[in-house]
């Protein structure tokens, strides 16, 4: 799922007492529109938080919830899309009864601030005394009617620089939900994960140098340098002549973004925010309408998988 959307049912879980039902899609077969994990959650005025299709069947599945927060019984709504939508595929969800506190949401509200995967299971046999959404320490489950998921920590973006282009990409960035911190001084820039993209932009050779040395050192996920190619050889040149030597200098993305024809700060911001995205997401950042495979089957990293029997 994407980190808007937790945000939104972390949100108005923290500032509603509840009770609220969280409706998990756990089954679909053809092409649908979200995948398998996608969740919602529904407070007991009708309002719902996430989504589980384009908009085609939140309402009806916000109406059936309220029956499941009164009652306290967990359901399976499945729905056609191909009958009712002209959509190329069919959905299973799991409607079940959330109460405050509730182990898995409390877990994901932490997830900002720890930087740390959570597995979450997700068993939808409603006759097991174990079925719904919890938190799972392996990969491993046997039962058929039941997925282990992954949710990682929201894309974490530093911004070294804070000229009106970094200000642009902060604000598209925010707008995805991914953490947003400025670094003004570069050895802010000494660690980070997987998860971490660092984007050097101050426009001043000498302290741009001395972050891009100390970000490729520091293990983020993604680290690219605004500016001409033509800069950066002279930046990597001053680096190698003051003795680095650094194995990791054929990852730096410069110059960072995807080529779509970028002239003004908000044009080179969608630029570079989306190849962060592609390169994080695994993928080239080409035309959908070349690519062979399914949209949806990324690569490592994985925010979603599911265990087939």
């Amino acid at each position: 799922m994407a980190w808007t959307e937790l945000r939104r049912i972390i949100e108005e879980y923290r500032i509603s007492d509840g009770p609220f039902a969280l409706a998990t899609l756990v089954k679909t077969s053809g092409s649908t529109y979200r995948q398998v994990g996608a969740r919602m959650l529904i407070t007991c005025d009708g309002r719902y938080f996430g989504r589980l299709s384009a908009g085609c069947v939140e309402e009806e599945i916000a109406e059936l919830a309220q029956n499941v927060i009164l009652t306290g019984k967990p359901v399976i709504w499945s729905c056609d899309l191909r009958s009712r939508f002209a959509c190329d595929g069919a959905i299973h969800v799991l409607v079940e009864p959330l109460e405050r506190p509730n182990a898995f949401v409390e877990a994901l509200s932490r997830m900002a601030g720890d930087r740390k995967s959570l597995l979450v299971k997700t068993n939808y046999r409603l006759t097991d005394p174990d079925s719904g959404t919890r938190l799972a320490e392996s990969w491993e489950t046997d039962n058929p009617e039941a997925f282990i998921q992954e949710i990682q920590p929201p894309i974490r973006l530093m911004l070294f620089g804070d000229y009106a282009d970094a200000e642009a990409v902060a604000q598209i960035a925010k707008f995805l939900g991914w953490q947003v911190e400025f670094a003004l001084d570069a050895p802010l820039l000494l660690s980070g994960d997987a998860r971490t993209a660092c984007v050097v932009m101050s426009h001043h050779l000498g302290r741009d140098t001395v972050a891009v040395r100390n970000a490729l050192q520091g293990g983020f996920g993604y680290v690219g340098l605004l500016g001409p190619r033509r800069r950066k050889n002279l930046l990597l040149r001053g680096m190698i002549s003051e003795g680095c030597v650094l194995d990791s200098i054929s990852t730096l993305h410069s110059p960072a973004g995807l080529d779509i024809g970028s002239e003004s700060p908000e044009e080179i911001a969608l630029a570079v925010v989306a190849e962060i995205q592609a390169v994080l997401m695994g993928r080239k950042g080409g035309r959908l309408r070349d690519r062979k495979e399914p949209i949806h089957q990324v690569k490592e990293p994985l925010l979603c998988n599911e265990l087939r029997s």
